[in-house]
């Protein structure tokens, strides 16, 4: 399910039934996220609060349905999932901002349950 972001500022961890929570803040700017990497369980529950540094930008990662628009002007916008597959998974600005759009990438290593 899609939601409503800012600069690395947070990062939480809560244990609910088993799971993990894991929130972070990325901020989007031509042509790059900060942070670039996101790294989280398998099975964790995870918030992406998104907040754009200068225009409107796009978050995507295909493999979890995820993709939403960033707006500009610092407004913040959030995308929810459980990171239910193991692996690392690119994310990218699905929103054309420029001659360097194609660039803007970052991961998501969701790291496999111990067995």
């Amino acid at each position: 399910m899609l939601l409503g972001g800012g600069a690395l500022i947070a990062l939480a961890w809560t244990t609910t039934a088993g799971a993990e929570s894991r929130s972070f803040e990325v901020t989007a700017s031509k042509y790059k996220f900060e942070p670039s990497v996101l790294t989280v369980d398998q099975g964790d529950h995870v918030t992406i609060t998104l907040k754009s540094a200068d225009r409107t930008h796009g978050f995507a990662i295909k493999e979890y349905g995820v993709k939403t628009e960033i707006p500009d002007g610092g407004r913040t916008v959030s995308v929810e999932f459980v990171a239910d597959k193991a692996g690392t998974f690119t994310f990218s600005c699905s929103k054309f901002c420029g001659m360097g759009h194609s660039r803007m990438k970052g991961q998501l290593i969701v790291k496999p349950k111990a067995q």
